[in-house]
């Protein structure tokens, strides 16, 4: 009984075909800009707080 309802399924899913939206894929460009400033402002914050913690230890 349970292979006939799993063997019933599976070819009902066989018959659904998937059409694509013709527009394409959502647009993701601000996601990849704003990654990139958090990026960079990640660096160049992590660059001054290393310069800083060395000028200190340089001056002690």
């Amino acid at each position: 009984m349970m292979d006939a309802a799993v063997l019933l399924l599976a070819a009902a899913q066989d018959t659904v075909a998937y059409v694509a939206k013709t527009s394409g894929p959502p647009a993701t460009e601000i996601y990849m800009w704003a990654g990139y400033l958090i990026t960079i402002g990640s660096l160049a914050a992590y660059v001054v707080l290393m310069v800083r913690r060395v000028s200190q230890s340089k001056r002690s």
